[in-house]
């Protein structure tokens, strides 16, 4: 399965959606696609000034499709087990 650009942005908006970042001094992070050349990389904008913080390397499409699914999936089991503990 060919992994576009155009896939990997709609990926990452529904892992805007999913989990909830904490807002720091008024302003609420948020994940975005990195994209230069022929790589992509997964980063948090944390501020105003858009200072960013990487989350993963830099890498093809599909491997970021899959660490992307892995990364909502860890998180999903993460949530769950807090739940749990509640």
């Amino acid at each position: 399965m060919r992994i576009s650009q155009k896939d990997l942005e709609q990926y990452v908006s529904t892992l805007n959606k999913s989990i909830n970042l904490k807002r720091i001094d008024g302003f609420k992070p948020y994940y975005e696609l990195d994209c230069v050349y022929d790589g992509y990389k997964l980063v948090v904008i944390n501020n105003k000034s858009r200072g960013n913080t990487e989350i993963s390397d830099r890498m093809k499409a599909k491997e970021l499709y899959a660490f992307i699914r892995a990364y909502l999936a860890g998180f999903g089991t993460a949530q769950s087990k807090k739940a749990f503990r509640a």
